[in-house]
């Protein structure tokens, strides 16, 4: 509840700056008596056709880079399937030192150590090798649940950057033909410009941010299944010999 709480605050920060931000930028973009002989077009004059929209797209990509900075640093080998850890495992377990390797695999918080762990704990259950087999794949399929709902949020704002630039390309459409009706079809093209830039530049900055983010997700999923599937075959490796004992 606090969480649900804590998100819609958040929101509504977001949407109170973005407002003021598009009131500010409206009245910047708004017309001197000399703008009309020239106007040079800018990085940051086409950025503030954008408008409000323009805005919650630009941090959507923000948040979007932290994301994907993130995913790197937890996504890799090292944190998931440590080579010093899988080394130090296999020489424990060959010594039949089960309470050290056991020791080793809680004070590590890779998802090698955590499905070690739990076979271990199930050492010597009523079923033997079936019970520690069992432990290890339902806190495999949990920890490979969690991976994947770490690209949860990325693959919300890939689907979503398109979605609000479309939404900026109807809003921008409705100012240029609400334009056309307080003139009465009299309206200058200069008067259209503005909706017609926040509709070509919401639809840009929103692909933009997408195309991006959706290699970024196919990449990172892409990493989590070759890990997944070297964790098998790693502790198959390292729990085999529980097997081969029980036979």
């Amino acid at each position: 509840m606090q969480n649900a709480k804590l998100a819609i605050l958040l929101i509504a920060a977001v949407l109170v700056v973005a407002g003021a931000a598009d009131a500010m930028l409206a009245q910047s973009t708004q017309p001197s008596p000399s703008a009309h002989a020239r106007r040079e077009v800018t990085l940051w004059s086409t950025i503030k056709a954008g408008r409000m929209i323009g805005l919650l797209i630009i941090l959507m990509s923000m948040a979007a880079g932290a994301l994907v900075v993130e995913h790197y640093l937890s996504i890799r080998q090292e944190r998931i399937l440590p080579a010093s850890l899988e080394k130090a495992l296999d020489e424990h377990l060959a010594g039949e030192r089960y309470g050290v390797a056991a020791e080793l695999c809680r004070k590590d918080d890779s998802f090698l150590a955590k499905i070690v762990e739990a076979g271990l704990s199930q050492r010597g259950g009523m079923f033997g090798f079936f019970d520690m087999q069992n432990a290890m794949q339902e806190v495999a399929e949990r920890e490979v649940s969690k991976l994947h709902r770490k690209l949860e949020y990325l693959s919300f704002i890939a689907a979503a950057a398109p979605m609000l630039g479309l939404l900026g390309t109807v809003t921008g459409m409705i100012r240029s033909f609400n334009k056309i009706a307080a003139t009465e079809g009299a309206a200058q093209p200069s008067d259209l410009a503005g909706g017609i830039s926040e509709a070509l530049v919401t639809t840009c900055m929103g692909l933009i941010v997408a195309i991006p983010t959706m290699f970024f997700v196919s990449q990172f999923r892409s990493r989590i299944d070759r890990y997944v599937a070297e964790a098998e075959t790693i502790v198959e490796r390292l729990m085999g010999r529980f097997r081969r004992r029980a036979n």
